[in-house]
């Protein structure tokens, strides 16, 4: 009897552990104004405990942030993100602390001042995607946004539209650390942060995306509108993975390199 309870005892304890993690991939294909802002990159990422890894598996164009074949590395122990190379065997770090003093020292040299935003989320039903059950949601945000350059100023009216199927059936956001999903993300842009948290709020326990469609819009004074982008994020498939500890260590023979000049690292 004794053996039978330590047999299942360990069956359960396997059982938990082999789906510790999750991992799912993913497509982003961007179509935007701006120059060199349109991509479409393939990743596989890899969640556990608040770790994550993202692996660029194809980058239509290549920059020092997305490079085909290699990938960022989130820590959760350090907050720290890592932009590591393979191919180079380098890497770089990218504390949220260093992040936020780029932000910050550019919010210092330009102006923006949001008025009147609204955000708003439509339940549009459920539907299945992937074989998973998943709310299907349009988010509308709208504001007037001032930008003060200098002497140079300028005012749009912004919209964000953006349709989501997202499910509570995948770990996916459980297994991200809350650093990661920039939930506490702070610019130190005082509308511009109130103006997130508001989004954020509203978009709280819908679960994990497997597909979205971002549509940026910007009408100016004279009420010409201009789409400056759209972004469609799809999964492509997904599923449970055992991580060890090692998988979210970067090797010991790879050289740190600086990718934010100006910035002081820890």
């Amino acid at each position: 009897m004794k053996k039978v309870i330590l047999i299942s005892l360990f069956i359960l304890i396997f059982a938990i552990g082999s789906f510790a993690g999750v991992e799912w991939k993913a497509r982003t294909v961007t179509q935007a104004e701006a120059k060199g802002q349109s991509n479409t990159i393939v990743m596989q990422v890899y969640a556990q405990g608040g770790n994550v890894k993202q692996v660029f598996e194809t980058v239509a164009y290549e920059s020092e942030m997305f490079k085909q074949g290699s990938y960022w590395l989130f820590k959760a122990a350090d907050e720290t993100l890592y932009l590591v190379d393979p191919a180079e065997k380098t890497y770089a770090r990218l504390p949220l602390n260093a992040m936020l003093q780029v932000v910050g020292a550019v919010g210092k040299l330009v102006k923006i001042k949001i008025k009147d935003p609204v955000v708003n989320v439509e339940k549009l039903g459920t539907e299945t995607v992937l074989g998973y059950p998943c709310q299907h949601t349009k988010m509308l945000m709208e504001y007037d946004m001032e930008v003060k350059i200098a002497i140079i100023k300028s005012k749009s009216h912004e919209k964000i539209e953006k349709e989501t199927w997202s499910t509570p059936k995948f770990r996916g956001m459980e297994e991200m650390a809350e650093a990661f999903r920039l939930r506490d993300f702070k610019t130190g842009i005082e509308d511009l942060d109130a103006l997130i948290e508001q989004q954020m709020k509203a978009e709280a326990g819908l679960g994990f995306p497997l597909k979205m469609v971002t549509v940026n819009t910007s009408i100016d004074k004279k009420g010409r509108a201009k789409e400056k982008s759209r972004t469609v994020m799809e999964v492509l498939s997904l599923g449970s993975k055992n991580l060890p500890a090692a998988f979210f260590e970067i090797p010991a023979d790879y050289t740190e390199t600086s990718i934010m000049p100006g910035v002081a690292e820890e």
